[in-house]
């Protein structure tokens, strides 16, 4: 689930969050995480940083502990077998050996 989808399943109103900037360079987010803000659903100390988009209040800071990351897991950008392609490529350009395990065809680059 991408972030949005993650702030509503945790019951996150946007309206709460601190604002932060459309599209925060890593050195924001790394800011923003070494401050530890309370994770925006349960108030524990955070882990990650990242920013959600709401219609009406604009970008928000949306900060999540462990427990609550691993509730909302983060999906692929791209199909999983895109990304396997991908990456396969990259480490033969490099010449990094891979092993990839998957549900479908069990271990590869043996």
């Amino acid at each position: 689930m991408n972030r949005e989808e993650a702030a509503r399943k945790l019951g996150v109103d946007p309206a709460s969050l601190s604002s932060a900037p459309p599209a925060p360079r890593f050195s924001e987010t790394w800011s923003q995480m070494q401050q530890e803000p309370p994770c925006s659903a349960c108030g524990r100390p955070s882990r990650t940083s990242g920013v959600i988009h709401d219609p009406d209040h604009g970008p928000r800071w949306f900060d999540r502990c462990r427990e609550c990351f691993l509730a909302t897991p983060p999906t692929l950008r791209v199909p999983p077998a895109r990304f396997l392609e991908e990456l396969r490529e990259v480490a033969a350009d490099t010449r990094l050996p891979l092993r990839t395990y998957t549900d479908e065809s069990g271990w590869e680059g043996e």
